[in-house]
């Protein structure tokens, strides 16, 4: 059991995870003798009664457990270099000796396997959407790198942009049973549905942005779109919430008429209990930020300025990751249908990473982590010189009178691979 509907004086609030209970349960705020929806007797009950909810009123309560840890990494805007990061951050993971999938939860416009240089996947989530397979387990593709798999979309397929939401619950709760310490979700540009679904049906969020005024607008945008997202789930059934987020336009575009400070006031003033309920959803709402392609030192505050945001408008936490500075090496890593962790492992961005990797997403301390950098550097230069090198040119078109572009080309080099068509493989994968 993941989350559960809860009701108290009549009206019901949910789903909720047990982390979210236990919050509440230390505060006081929820007890043994609330009810709870329990799915197998389809009846609500007694919290008490249910096994899985238990330990939460006891002291020695130990958070529950899953086989992996999904992390989804998403941020609204495209082009700020998700897919990028999300496969650098599965090969750091990986050649640390951690199982590891990455989700291509782009579902109608997967490109996470040509960033792996994998042009034409055996399967995909076409097969799973299809019931070809029945499970993500058996759409898992082995990459070139070791302890490193790849669960890659289906570019282009009509229909698997907007999955129902049925589906989406399937694909979500199979995500529970994949064989991996870790899960990557690399998710879709935008805020829809099927982005803001996944973003926070994971364990941890992180979101991606540039020091861009647009890109930074659009990373604040989509975190207050999910938190929003999240807000109208919980509270679906009180209408005087409903209404009062609609009212003072704080789910809407633009600036904010009020903040969830003042909101959250005004429930408890209308409601104790709701208001307690709202305010454990806000405190269980922490999103993660990373910074990426950084040129300048000043640049680094941007990520301060979005927590500072973030906590006076949307009375929420987010935790600053870190930051990944610009570097010409990634281009070329792209280019090359390479991770750029693997492409030059010295560089800086490599750097940046494998630090953000070591300290904030692994724990480690800053001794550890120096020590932990060293002997990754060592590994990912193994990883490096086994990675096989792909050269689209060499599987181009030769250019020839044949070609039916021929009349209109500029770019006339008969007898040798096109330098217009050369990405023809791409496209037919």
């Amino acid at each position: 059991m993941n989350a559960v509907f809860v009701k108290v004086d009549n009206k019901q609030f949910g789903p909720f995870t047990h982390h979210e209970l236990r919050g509440l349960a230390r505060k006081g705020k929820f007890t043994p003798a609330d009810l709870v929806w329990d799915e197998d007797d389809h009846d609500w009950v007694y919290a008490e009664q249910l096994d899985e909810l238990k330990t939460i009123f006891s002291d020695d309560y130990a958070p529950e457990e899953h086989n992996s840890r999904i992390i989804a990494v998403g941020g609204g805007k495209g082009g700020v270099g998700k897919t990028v990061l999300t496969a650098s951050i599965g090969v750091a993971l990986a050649s640390q000796q951690h199982q590891v999938v990455m989700v291509d939860a782009d579902l109608g416009g997967a490109n996470l396997h040509t960033v792996m240089g994998i042009l034409e996947p055996e399967y995909t989530f076409f097969d799973f959407y299809t019931l070809n397979r029945d499970s993500l387990n058996e759409i898992a593709l082995e990459t070139p790198v070791e302890n490193l798999r790849l669960i890659s979309g289906a570019c282009g397929t009509l229909g698997l942009a907007n999955p129902k939401y049925t589906q989406k619950l399937r694909f979500i709760r199979q995500l529970r049973t994949v064989n991996a310490e870790f899960l990557l979700l690399d998710l879709g540009a935008g805020s829809s549905y099927n982005v803001i679904d996944f973003f926070l049906a994971a364990d941890e969020g992180i979101v991606v942005t540039n020091p861009e005024p647009m890109a930074l607008q659009e990373s604040f945008n989509f975190i207050k779109i999910c938190l929003m997202r999240k807000l109208k789930r919980a509270f679906h059934g009180d209408p005087f919430v409903n209404e009062l987020l609609d009212r003072e336009e704080v789910a809407r575009p633009g600036r904010m008429q009020m903040t969830l400070h003042q909101v959250l006031e005004k429930v408890r003033e209308h409601d104790e209990r709701t208001g307690d309920f709202f305010e454990q959803v806000l405190e269980s709402f922490k999103p993660q930020l990373i910074l990426n392609m950084v040129t300048k030192n000043e640049d680094v505050k941007e990520g301060v300025a979005i927590q500072a945001a973030a906590a006076e408008l949307l009375a929420i936490e987010v935790d600053y990751l870190g930051y990944i500075t610009y570097d010409q090496s990634v281009r070329d890593a792209v280019r090359d249908l390479k991770p750029f962790i693997l492409h030059d492992p010295k560089s800086k961005a490599s750097q940046d990473l494998a630090k953000l990797v070591n300290v904030k997403l692994l724990g480690k301390s800053m001794f550890r982590s120096l020590w932990q950098k060293r002997k990754l550097q060592k590994k990912l230069q193994e990883e490096k010189k086994a990675y096989p090198e792909i050269q689209l040119l060499d599987k181009a078109p030769i250019c020839s009178v044949r070609c039916f572009y021929w009349g209109d080309c500029d770019y006339q080099e008969g007898g040798k691979p096109c330098p217009v068509r050369y990405l023809e493989p791409i496209f037919k994968s």
